[in-house]
């Protein structure tokens, strides 16, 4: 469950989100450069447009604003940002393969829709209220289609990690998040300069579109004895009082 309206700068009026374990993304972009080494680094950036209970379907949230190309008017929006890096390596069929070692992603509210894919702007002005570290994942490109697949592991524990307790009933440890990528989108990518401030011309563009499947982070074996020593007691406590 996610109360958004006990998030960071938050008025009130903004949702709370039933059960959910799955942020659906808009159409995003990212700008990979790969260097002469066998090296890459990249940089995302995307609006979440849907939150997904597995197996029940998305939840409706009228409140969060999904205008598509640009943030406006009124709800608030939840953004995300991402750098990462890794190896590449072409193979032969005219696949080119990648692996990912490193990286950050971060998660922002905010209660002014103001995201736009052509300014390069208004996706990391927010408050952060999901923050983690890619661990790893790969995919492949077809060079000749443009097209292909990602997948990532991600970790939003440890110190490097941090989901906000304010607005998420469980913390949440990490994820896994897997996108489609197009490098010959004609629909959003034209309008496209930078992404997080990095210029088109030191590498390629992708139309990237997925999700992130998340997981809570599992209650310490000492909660779990905890509890079941608590249900214990209550036991013994309701049946001293029937035999009294």
């Amino acid at each position: 469950m996610a109360d958004y309206t006990a998030a960071p700068g938050a008025a009130g009026d903004e949702a709370v989100v039933g059960q959910f374990d799955t942020y659906d993304f808009g159409l995003g972009v990212g700008l990979v450069k790969v260097n002469n080494d066998g090296t890459l680094n990249g940089y995302f950036q995307t609006y979440v447009n849907d939150h997904i209970l597995t197996n029940s379907g998305g939840i409706n949230v009228p409140q969060l604003n999904v205008s598509g190309a640009s943030g406006s008017g009124s709800g608030f929006e939840l953004t995300v940002v991402a750098s990462f890096s890794g190896t590449y390596s072409v193979l032969p069929g005219g696949l080119q393969s990648f692996s990912l070692t490193a990286g950050n992603v971060g998660l922002y509210f905010d209660t002014t829709p103001d995201f736009n894919f052509g300014a390069d702007n208004g996706f990391n002005d927010g408050s952060a209220i999901l923050t983690g570290t890619i661990t790893g994942g790969g995919g492949f490109i077809s060079l000749a289609s443009g097209t292909g697949i990602e997948q990532l592991d991600l970790n939003f524990s440890g110190i490097f990690g941090n989901s906000d307790a304010n607005v998420y009933s469980q913390a949440i440890g990490g994820g896994s998040a897997l996108f489609s990528i197009d490098l010959k989108n004609s629909t959003l990518l034209p309008g496209i300069d930078s992404v997080l401030g990095h210029n088109k011309s030191e590498g390629a563009l992708a139309a990237v579109d997925g999700s992130i499947n998340l997981t809570a982070v599992p209650l310490p074996p000492a909660v779990w004895m905890f509890g079941a020593g608590l249900a214990g007691l209550l036991g013994v406590g309701q049946r001293k009082k029937a035999s009294a």
